[in-house]
């Protein structure tokens, strides 16, 4: 089967007459379509790096791989907050090998060259006169670099390769309100990264999974077992018939969000119960009135509404390209770092906001472990999924992956909206990559042609 490049070949073809929204399968196997992505894309965008409480006191890092790119995330002893190559100037070494940790200093497992924190050198481990020629760092050259651009949308840190990209508040787009959506739970008080994070190995593109993170219309057939196991937890309790009538009409409550350069959302609403601030039977009654008592909180500061669609409705969303903000039987931030055309590596994290009793945080935890862990019962049904449509389509004449379910005429796709069962949110990350990919301008239009409350 010939494969074609992005250069040679329309890989995302738009029917708009009729409701036709179709992705090449060569955009999910091609290596050399891989090759191009990771330059035209990972290049350009945006790639989250890290949250702020990752680094809570001077010198604190984290070590990091982004965009294929291994970075090292750190608060310097000036309090403030850089990303830098995590590579000697001197031969090349990986310079820090721990996750984490806090130190003073970078020092070269290899021949012992000291860098600060802020990445300038501190010593070549070599005696003056007998070593380097007089001066030859006063350059600056032989300092650790520093990624292009770094900033941060509400302790969200972002890094960007390109010295000449948009600004990250323009890029977010509506996934700004999005965010700040799931944000708000945290009533005014700091959120935090628990400790500890999933890790683990995807044999399937990258795109498949983000795809699959904000996807409603596979949750009643690829999650059934899970389905299953919450009604027979309520089966004794007056939530269970809640439970039911929501499944039965999953399709008319939500909505999909194009939100812009790609961006994309999924809101919908099913009584799994969260700690902000869903109450579940099987949590007991301690648990209920923590809850309750948040929720009347939320109310008083944001008004019923917000403070429903906070505490009442699930919310995930994919920031292009790579990043998954899941708000839904927890607060989960995962990226997905593509590793070939055909794999990728999936890190994920639990956040919390700081003033949660120790039981919901057990709770939040345990959801965490539980649904979104790599053994959990929603991720393991996924990581099958995706591997499956994976070996699939390496060997199959059909050459198209159909994309149109909810498809409504739209002025441009990355403000679609439709159903939380349907696929606008994903036809706007298609429509983005395939602005990119074909070198057409991609981020002129961060307001929605007409604008609509997120």
């Amino acid at each position: 089967m010939e494969r074609l490049s992005a250069s040679r070949h329309a890989l995302v073809a738009v029917d708009d007459e009729h409701g036709r929204f179709r992705v090449h399968r060569d955009a999910l196997r091609d290596p050399e379509v891989f090759k191009d992505e990771m330059k035209l894309i990972f290049d350009r965008c945006w790639l989250y790096i890290g949250h702020v409480s990752e680094l809570p006191e001077k010198g604190s890092f984290v070590e990091r791989t982004v965009g294929g790119r291994a970075l090292i995330f750190v608060r310097t002893r000036n309090d403030e907050i850089l990303a830098l190559y995590n590579s000697c100037t001197h031969r090349g070494a990986r310079l820090c090998r721990d996750k984490r940790g806090t130190a003073r200093n970078f020092t070269c497992p290899y021949h012992g060259w000291v860098f600060g924190m802020d990445g300038q050198l501190r010593s070549m481990n070599a005696e003056k006169g007998k070593g380097f020629a007089e001066g030859i760092s006063d350059d600056d050259s032989l300092n650790l670099r520093k990624v292009a651009r770094i900033d941060h949308y509400r302790g969200f840190y972002f890094v960007n390769y390109d010295p000449e990209a948009i600004g990250l508040a323009d890029y977010l787009a509506g996934a700004k309100n999005f965010l700040d959506l799931m944000i708000d739970q945290a009533e005014g008080s700091d959120l935090v990264v628990l400790p500890g994070e999933h890790s683990y190995s995807v044999s399937g593109n990258y795109k498949f999974m983000c795809e699959n993170s904000y996807d409603g219309y596979h949750v009643p057939s690829t999650h059934m077992s899970y389905l299953e196991y919450l009604q027979e937890r309520d089966a004794s309790s007056d939530s269970a018939g809640e439970l039911a009538a929501v499944l039965a009409k999953y399709s008319e409550y939500g909505e999909g969000w194009g939100l812009g350069h790609g961006h994309g959302g999924m809101e919908s609403w099913v009584p799994t119960g969260r700690p902000v601030a869903q109450w579940v039977p099987s949590w007991g009654e301690a648990a209920k009135a923590e809850v309750e008592e948040t929720y009347a909180r939320l109310t008083e500061k944001f008004g019923k509404e917000r403070a429903d669609r906070i505490a009442n409705s699930q919310k995930n969303m994919v920031i292009f390209p790579n990043l998954v903000i899941n708000d839904n039987v927890g607060f989960t931030i995962r990226v997905v770092e593509p590793t070939s055309v055909s794999s990728m590596r999936i890190t994920a994290w639990a956040l919390a906001p700081t003033n949660e009793s120790p039981a919901m945080r057990k709770i939040r935890l345990d959801n965490f472990v539980g649904f979104l862990g790599p053994a959990g019962m929603g991720s393991a049904d996924d990581v099958e999924m995706i591997e499956i449509c994976q070996q699939g389509l390496e060997h199959t004449p059909v050459e198209w992956n159909e994309l149109s379910k909810g498809m409504q005429p739209c002025a441009d796709r990355r403000w679609e909206t439709s159903g939380p069962s349907d696929e606008a949110q994903i036809r706007a990350y298609w429509a983005q990559w395939d602005l990119m990919m074909r070198g057409e301008p991609a981020f002129n239009q961060p307001e929605p042609p007409q604008a609509k409350e997120v």
